[in-house]
């Protein structure tokens, strides 16, 4: 019998008793997606998939989008990226790394991600969780004068803009011209509308974005920057401790998020490995009744 519990933090759910290889009918993917945009991260336990079926459920969620560093791709799924710390590329700790920054998932591109979702092959005893930051919360908890001045705001992003805080790193780094051409300044708005839901949530204030339209760039930097440390505080956090099998699923367009620091895995104990998926668009489910 499918369970849905809140998680031991201010947001977010937990599925129990769901095996997705044998479930994933239209009345289910109702309740999942009205169940995210309502707490925005879901985890579905103790799943059990090969790559394709991963794959086929992420397009349920809208059409899944390869990383536009295309050295991070997974060999034969494109629309995978291997993220952990087993890999050959994952020696590298620019690239092992690069995650460990607050960021919300392709802000740097003119149509954004819906939602990400990371499947847990392998989990470290120790470490490895991944930091979510609730931003329909940290918007409703401006002040009002705050709300006034930023709601009409246009933020200015491009991939790699660099973190503001030292425990931070730089993203992944680009590798080819070819990467850099598809990286271009691109605008988003600072407080989004969720399509579905219409809550208002702070959106990308940090990892990709690094002026305001309108204001000096020291101004808009620093307003970025105060936003940023309002948008992290601890009330708004979560940090999610994978075990094997899970699928943790986050509605971008109202989180944001960041890996923590990880070295190269040394034996068992200490390996981590999660296949990732961001989709862009709506929901299958939504689209076809659109």
């Amino acid at each position: 019998m499918v369970e849905i519990k809140k998680l031991d933090a201010s947001f977010g759910v937990e599925v129990l008793g769901l095996d997705l290889k044998l479930e994933t009918s239209d009345t289910l993917m109702k309740k999942l997606t009205s169940v995210l945009y309502e707490h925005r991260l879901l985890v579905i336990r103790g799943q059990e998939m090969e790559p394709e079926q991963y794959l086929e459920f992420g397009r349920q969620w809208g059409t899944p989008h390869p990383h536009v560093l295309d050295h991070a791709r997974m060999k034969g799924f494109p629309e995978l990226l291997e993220v952990g710390n087993v890999t050959e590329r994952a020696k590298e700790d620019a690239v092992r790394n690069g995650a460990v920054q607050w960021h919300t998932d392709q802000s740097y591109e003119r149509e954004p991600a819906s939602a990400t979702m990371l499947y847990c092959i392998l989990a470290p005893e120790v470490g490895g969780e991944t930091q979510l930051a609730d931003q329909v919360a940290a918007y409703a908890a401006l002040d009002k004068k705050t709300k006034a001045a930023i709601d009409t705001m246009v933020v200015l992003h491009q991939y790699g803009a660099g973190p503001t805080r030292s425990d931070e790193q730089a993203a992944d780094p680009v590798k080819t011209e070819e990467q850099k051409d598809n990286l271009p300044v691109v605008r988003h708005p600072l407080v989004r509308r969720h399509p579905v839901t219409g809550h208002r949530a702070l959106y990308g204030v940090s990892g990709s974005s690094f002026g305001i339209e309108g204001l000096v760039p020291e101004e808009g930097g620093a307003l970025l920057k105060r936003l940023k440390e309002h948008a992290i505080s601890e009330r708004f956090v979560y940090r999610h401790k994978y075990s094997v099998g899970d699928i943790a699923i986050w509605d971008t367009l109202s989180t944001m998020h960041s890996a923590t620091r990880i070295k190269y895995a040394t034996g068992n104990a200490d390996r981590r490995l999660l296949y990732r998926i961001s989709v862009k668009g709506a929901p299958l489910i939504h689209a076809q009744a659109a």
